[in-house]
């Protein structure tokens, strides 16, 4: 018991890998020495009843697979020492994490304190970002904004960048929305907990303006209307008139011939914002092609095995150029970022196409053993199906969309919280494929 309850504080505290310090001079984080504390007494147990089993199932080659692509990557990395942290950060703890998570997490009332866990810390991270919006604080920015350069405030909650909140907040709030639906016909209280969370974790990810983040949410619940066969027709439905003026648009506002009517359709704000974004002409937009641009001449250079953990941030310098705004003999950015602002290119940058396959071979059975299990649902139950089973995967799933989507433009792995949170969400699928409740 008191196992489980210390995995409960881990997972409401996953913002303290900021609380960094050194262990006989390793550096370290608050977090990962949790986790190690966790471990230790975990595999004290598991010596003392001789318990060797591990309830991973099938993922088990997969999981070792990728323990050692990282570890070729450091070896393959221009700084093996940081790089061998990064190993341990990114690999070896979430995974030591997950095990112990499996092992731990066996019923309906271990997977609600999971998230009642996962509640308090996204509670804490909103209320702290809402307080900046109305009493001050977080971050002045100019990547939302077009030349002439222009600053907003953007929240930040406990984190040092507001990006981190948006990538921290976005996947959460899909399974917060989960267990809301799920409780609606339950619990009033706690559906309406579940609901205040949901909306504050929506407020601090808007008012960090965490566009990405954003996107992700409204990728998921589109995700989420096209699963669920009830809304599946209404949504394609709307998302194809909702393709169709956006094609429209975008071809009266660049084409000359139809200037009679671009100062009415192309020139109010909303138009004009959506416009910049699908023609990546938004200085955000133009700064991550920037960066991509550098990142494939990177890939170009080292395809197979790739430039090794901490290898894109010691090597980037020689691959990006300054990026200068179009039209303006003026830099704009001549910063080299620690992640190519893109999850995929990263995995394929330091990992090597190995890792990227791997990776994506993770994906491919996390949303087959997740659609798996929604169909094996409606079999079993044609007319009542298992109301906590259909919402837990296609909430779990969606989280997960979340997550991607937010990939295409950042990089929702290489950070301490979110390997530990992208291996969370693979192991509630796990749990609930193992289990019925």
């Amino acid at each position: 018991m008191i196992m489980k309850w210390f995995l409960f504080l881990i997972l409401a505290s996953l913002p303290v890998y900021q609380i960094r310090f050194e262990i006989f001079g390793l550096p370290t984080t608050l977090l990962e020495v949790m986790i190690i504390i966790l471990f230790v007494i975990w595999l004290i147990k598991k010596l003392k009843n001789k318990d060797w089993k591990l309830e991973i199932g099938n993922w088990r080659w997969l999981i070792l697979v990728w323990l050692v692509i990282g570890l070729i990557a450091v070896f393959i990395s221009p700084d093996k020492w940081l790089a061998l942290g990064h190993w341990r950060a990114y690999f070896l703890e979430p995974i030591i994490f997950l095990i112990i998570f499996l092992d731990l997490v066996k019923t309906e009332k271990d997977l609600n304190f999971i998230f009642y866990s996962l509640g308090l810390s996204a509670l804490f991270c909103s209320i702290w970002a809402i307080g900046q919006k109305i009493f001050g604080g977080g971050m002045m920015s100019v990547e939302t904004w077009q030349y002439p350069l222009k600053l907003t405030r953007r929240v930040t909650g406990p984190f040092p960048h507001s990006n981190f909140l948006g990538l921290y907040l976005g996947p959460l709030s899909i399974l917060f929305f989960g267990q809301f639906i799920t409780k609606i016909r339950k619990k009033f209280i706690v559906c309406n907990l579940w609901l205040i969370v949901f909306l504050l974790s929506i407020a601090a990810i808007i008012f960090a303006r965490s566009e990405g983040a954003i996107l992700g949410i409204f990728a998921a619940l589109i995700f989420l209307a096209i699963v669920y066969q009830k809304t599946r027709k209404w949504t394609i439905f709307i998302l194809a008139i909702l393709i169709f003026f956006i094609f429209v648009i975008s071809i009266i506002c660049v084409n000359p011939r139809f200037n009679l009517y671009q100062s009415a359709i192309c020139k109010n704000k909303m138009s004009a914002y959506f416009l910049e974004k699908i023609t990546f002409k938004d200085l955000s937009l133009q700064l991550r092609l920037n960066i991509w641009q550098g990142t494939w001449q990177m890939i170009k250079t080292h395809p197979f095995f790739g430039v090794g953990l901490r290898g894109y941030q010691k090597l980037i310098a020689n691959y990006q150029q300054p990026f200068f705004l179009p039209g303006v003999k003026k830099v704009i950015s001549n910063e080299f970022h620690p992640y190519p602002h893109n999850l995929f290119l990263t995995l394929w940058a330091e990992l090597g196409i190995l890792g990227l396959i791997i990776f994506l071979t993770i994906l491919i059975k996390f949303f087959h053993d997740g659609f798996h299990k929604i169909i094996q649902t409606i079999r079993t139950h044609p007319n009542t199906p298992n109301i906590f089973h259909f919402s837990f995967f296609i909430f779990n799933l969606s989280a997960m969309v979340s997550l991607l989507t937010h990939g295409a433009f950042d990089t929702p792995y290489f950070k301490n919280d979110l390997a530990i949170l992208f291996w969370l969400i693979v192991g509630l699928m796990i749990v609930g494929s193992r289990t019925d409740f």
